[in-house]
């Protein structure tokens, strides 16, 4: 559920005064709700947080009151600004983690082909597993062509996902054999979003 729907919730205001707390937010800085994305309930806590600490009041109506102040209103949005931030730093963090991660794999199973390759060997697996997807794409086709399949058909739309799912593996054999820019590019991405954040 996003922050707007679940603050437009009459029964869930009444049972949770932090939702109250939350609502009285945007009520008086509507701007700060496209600061959140669809995690609502930590939003709505943190939301509340700020208001309680801003105002000194876990009452909604006095809330409201306190927050007739435009300085108050102002910390209101520097705040939910500064948790915004925060929230996108986290995400960006993990990203990259994982990013680092697959990369990681990636080139450590490049190392055990190229000691298959020194020793004289072949990745037998890796091989088989290339040719079957290459396969598994021709055949496919074929069956969709010759076999006049619709693609609107549940066996259609079910043969062309497969077909779509062995293409994007045999992309991504071709990124591990030759180097695919992909990777490097999403790096390049995740970094240049998070520098001039950081700065």
């Amino acid at each position: 559920m996003k922050l707007l729907d679940l603050l437009g919730d009459a029964a869930a205001i009444a049972a949770n005064p932090m939702v109250g707390l939350a609502k009285v937010a945007l009520d008086v800085a509507p701007d700060i709700a496209s600061l959140f994305g669809d995690d609502a309930e930590k939003a709505v806590s943190k939301l509340a947080d700020t208001v309680r600490a801003i105002t000194g009041t876990s009452d909604p109506a006095q809330a409201r009151e306190a927050l007739a102040d435009p300085n108050l209103v102002f910390q209101l949005r520097s705040q939910a600004q500064a948790f915004a931030h925060e929230e996108r730093m986290q995400q960006m963090a993990g990203a990259l983690t994982t990013l680092t991660a697959t990369l990681a794999d990636r080139q450590n199973a490049r190392a055990r082909d190229a000691e298959f390759i020194k020793a004289g060997r072949s990745n037998t697996r890796a091989n088989v597993l290339l040719v079957t997807a290459g396969m598994g794409i021709v055949g496919g086709i074929a069956f969709m062509v010759f076999g006049h399949v619709d693609g609107n058909t549940a066996v259609g739309g079910c043969i062309i996902s497969v077909v779509t799912l062995l293409a994007g593996k045999f992309a991504t054999a071709f990124d591990f054999e030759f180097g695919g820019s992909a990777d490097s590019e999403q790096t390049r991405t995740l970094l240049a979003q998070a520098l001039p954040i950081g700065k």
